[in-house]
């Protein structure tokens, strides 16, 4: 399934392109993530903050793309454009998340269903000092770390390996990739232009999943399906299996 091969290619154009102070980090995440859990769900409170990622006043975007083509899927890279957490100055930080997967015959019968899978995944981290304060319906992410676990060395090495243990371990995936942009909030912005374009395939799917009328004429993504066309194909094959369940 190719429906987000042109915005990884865009991402790879920008992860080549010139950066503003020249600062990208590349690790190989292997093993296991070595941090110890909260137990519980983490809360970190105003006064214990020591960075704020994607703040509601600042920029944000955290998306998820998938694709069947392994090559263009850098297994277990995790990639900071900018600086790592420990290194930022600023307790409030705009914060771009970009995670892509690469599995095993994603098709128009269980890319939406696959996807919500792995999008529920990120709420299943538990990292002493780590909390996700919010997540919105518009791909945005809001999170906490603590003074306290930066002090103790918590990175996007940490949270990034977190991250693709949880993906990785689903029977269907075979390449994940994490990449975070705290560089600035241009660079966010930019991203965010890449996000906003899958954004719209996501809603289209979600709203064929959820919806009971297939009337186009009235879809608010009537132009999504039309110029995409793994999208006509999922809208028919969920048509079809709506209409064999009420048979």
């Amino acid at each position: 399934m190719s429906l987000f091969d042109k915005h990884i290619e865009q991402i790879r154009q920008f992860l080549e392109s010139p950066l503003e102070n020249g600062l990208k980090t590349e690790y190989n995440h292997a093993g296991k993530t070595d941090w110890p859990s909260s137990n519980r769900r983490a809360l970190v409170l105003a006064n214990d903050t020591g960075v704020e990622l994607g703040h509601p006043r600042d920029a944000s975007t955290a998306f998820l793309l998938w694709t069947n083509d392994l090559k263009s899927v850098f297994d277990h890279r995790i990639t900071i454009v900018g600086p790592d957490l420990p290194d930022i100055a600023d307790q409030r930080i705009s914060f771009g998340r970009i995670i892509i997967v690469g599995g095993d015959d994603f098709n128009e019968a269980n890319s939406f269903e696959r996807y919500r899978e792995m999008e529920l995944l990120r709420y299943g981290i538990d990292l002493d000092g780590y909390m996700m304060r919010g997540v919105s319906q518009h791909q945005r992410e809001w999170s906490r770390i603590s003074k306290n676990a930066l002090k103790n060395g918590f990175s996007f090495k940490v949270l990034g390996g977190a991250l693709i243990e949880k993906i990785a371990a689903l029977p269907y995936i075979e390449a994940t990739e994490v990449i975070f942009i705290t560089q600035s909030r241009e660079a966010v912005l930019e991203i965010k232009t890449v996000a906003d374009g899958a954004i719209r395939i996501i809603g289209a799917m979600n709203k064929m999943a959820e919806s009971l009328s297939f009337d186009c004429s009235t879809c608010e993504y009537r132009d999504v399906c039309g110029s995409v066309a793994e999208l006509r194909s999922m809208r028919k094959a969920i048509e079809n299996r709506k209409a064999a369940v009420h048979a």
